[in-house]
This record gives structure tokens, C-alpha cells and sequence, in this order.
């Protein structure tokens, strides 16, 4: 199989929404990947589970979303038995079923995500092993994240925040085949599935919010009303 770089996009999904889809764009222009995988998470270990709906919803508004785009892949990877929550045993998993290096996989993950990666399970082997990329987003400040990160996991710290993008993949291109822990900007719009949940349940629009496909199914089968 010819050497891939391939991204992963981790999520609940709750629902997809144009930021997600703005992050995984820009992410794999400025990395070169051939693919993301957009991995919807069943049981999300860090996440309050009182308002997720179930997950046969949430895997279909992300295949809809992702229709359009040859090279995003809906997976339900977390359910390859042993079915796990924990991203380590996804990216495992994700190793074997495509036939690729650890470290052509980059995970994708919110800037807001450095506070709580140390506690995720066997952290530091998940990000000495893979390449790491965590996007800022509107209301985010970026902090020192080599003191939020674990033992040797600091040290691979490559931060582009404030670069123009042709700087940043002039950097990315620059640092080799070394996996990396990258921090950087995209300019993701400003919108949360938390904030879209309550629009819907007020009875307000989210067009614009949600891929045009998304929007049908949420309406059709009346996702998040009340």
C-alpha cells in the first residue's frame, strides 16, 4: 500500500456541524492527507451523556454530511470489537484496518482539548506514537502547551499559532516524518453543537450551521426539540 497520510476526527458528532467540516478541510490541505475519518464516538468517556442522542442518528448526519467528499470517511471504527471508547484502542484499530504506520495517522482534536489529553487513558503513548493536531477555535487562548502535556509528549510540541498558512506548511513540511504535536489556527467559524441543540429546541434556524442534508433529517425526525 502506498505510504498515506490520513487524518482523524474523533467526535459525538452531536450533530455535525460547518465547523467540523471547516477544521477537517483546512486540516488536510495544509497536512496533505488523503483522507480524514470522521470516528463517531458511541460512548464518549469525557463528555456528559444527557442530552446525546443515539448513535444510528448521529453516524447518519455525519454520512450525509460527509456524502459529498470522496476522501471523508464515516466510521464507526469504536465498535470493531473490542469495542472501546478510549482513542488509543481506536487509533489501534485504525493502524490495522488500513495498513498504515502510527505515524501516518494525525488526530484532529479541539485546541480546548490540551487541558484534559493528559488524563485520556495511556496518553502519553497515544501522543508519542501518532502525529497530533490541535485546531483553535473562536474564544480559545492558546496556553503553554508543553505544561499541560505528559513526560515526553512536551517535547514534540510544534506551535503555529499566529503563522500565515503559507509559513505553516512551509513548517509542517519542514519538520520530517517524526510525529509531531502541532497547534495551530484554521479560523474555524463560531458555532457549537451545544448552541445548535438549544436553537433547535427553541424553534429557531440553524441553516447555515448544519450541511443542507443535516438540516432535512434533523427537521424531519425532530432531533432536539423539545
Amino acid at each position: 500500500m502506498r505510504e498515506q497520510k490520513i487524518g482523524v476526527l474523533g467526535g459525538s458528532f452531536n450533530p455535525i456541524h460547518a465547523g467540523h467540516l471547516h477544521i477537517a478541510r483546512e486540516i488536510q490541505r495544509l497536512f496533505a492527507l488523503s483522507q480524514v475519518h470522521f470516528v463517531v464516538a458511541a460512548t464518549p468517556p469525557h463528555k456528559q451523556l444527557e442530552n446525546l442522542i443515539p448513535l444510528p442518528h448521529r453516524y447518519a448526519m455525519v454520512a450525509l454530511a460527509t456524502a459529498g467528499s470522496p476522501s471523508f470517511i464515516p466510521s464507526l471504527v469504536e465498535l470493531e470489537p473490542p469495542a472501546s471508547p478510549f482513542s488509543v484502542d481506536t487509533m489501534e484499530k485504525l493502524v490495522r484496518s488500513l495498513g498504515c504506520r502510527k505515524a501516518d495517522l494525525y488526530f484532529i482534536a479541539g485546541g480546548d482539548s490540551l487541558h484534559d489529553v493528559s488524563a485520556w487513558k495511556e496518553s502519553e503513548k497515544l501522543l508519542i506514537s501518532y502525529n497530533f493536531v490541535f485546531v483553535g477555535r473562536p474564544g480559545f487562548r492558546t496556553a503553554n502547551a508543553e505544561d499541560l502535556l505528559p513526560g515526553r509528549a512536551a517535547a514534540r510540541v510544534r506551535s503555529f499559532v499566529g503563522m500565515g498558512q503559507t509559513s505553516v506548511r512551509k513548517r509542517i513540511e519542514e519538520a520530517g516524518s517524526e510525529p509531531g504535536i502541532y497547534i495551530l489556527d484554521v479560523n474555524a467559524p463560531d458555532v457549537s453543537a451545544t448552541r445548535i441543540r438549544e436553537l433547535v429546541a427553541t424553534g429557531k434556524s440553524i441553516r447555515r450551521l448544519v450541511p443542507e442534508p443535516v438540516l432535512e433529517y434533523i427537521n424531519k425526525l425532530h432531533l432536539y426539540g423539545e
